[in-house]
Order: structure tokens, then C-alpha cells, then sequence
């Protein structure tokens, strides 16, 4: 008769579809701050199958949840972004803040 392991894990979500999401969207984040977290995201959500197929339970949940936060705020960023030039009057409100900026220095 054979027993069936029942402390067999599921593998975790990888999150990869937030993660490409994250980064595509990065670029529109202030200093492509975004876009960076987004390539973490997306090498982190890679690294969770592999270490799932190791034995390595903790690894996979680790980077799950971390490439899930980088994601997040990426896309937090992208929102504070947008938030932040809809407040101050749109691009063209941003630009006469960056050429007042730039010529006081």
C-alpha cells in the first residue's frame, strides 16, 4: 500500500507577471528608481522555482514575498509619481520647476 506524502509544499507563486509590470512600468518612476526594483522583482521571482526544486521551502517563500514588496513599490513609486506631477499642474509645471532649478545653481 503506498502512502502519499502530505508534507509535499506547493510551490509558491513567483509573482513574475507583478514583476514585469513593475519593471516596464519603472521607467516613469522619479530616477528610474522603479525600473531597477522591477529587474530585482523579476531576478527574485526567478530564483523561486529553482530553490523550490532544491529542497530550499524557506528560499522559495523568501523570494516570493521580496520579489512581491519590490514589486509594490515600484508601482507605489510610479503612483506617487504621477500623483505628485497632477498636484503641481502636469510636465509642463514639472519643467519650469526643473529650469527654475537649474538656473539658480
Amino acid at each position: 500500500m503506498d502512502t502519499a506524502s502530505f508534507s509535499e509544499k506547493p510551490l509558491p507563486n513567483n509573482n513574475m507577471t507583478l514583476a514585469i509590470i513593475a519593471a516596464v512600468l519603472g521607467p516613469c518612476s522619479p530616477c528610474c528608481i522603479g525600473l531597477i526594483l522591477g529587474i530585482i522583482a523579476i531576478v527574485l521571482s526567478n530564483q523561486v522555482k529553482t530553490k523550490f526544486e532544491r529542497g530550499d521551502f524557506a528560499g522559495a517563500n523568501s523570494s516570493a514575498k521580496n520579489s512581491k514588496i519590490a514589486s509594490f513599490i515600484a508601482i507605489g513609486l510610479l503612483a506617487l509619481n504621477l500623483i505628485f506631477l497632477f498636484v503641481f499642474g502636469g510636465i509642463a509645471a514639472y519643467q519650469k520647476i526643473l529650469e527654475t532649478y537649474t538656473i539658480t545653481q
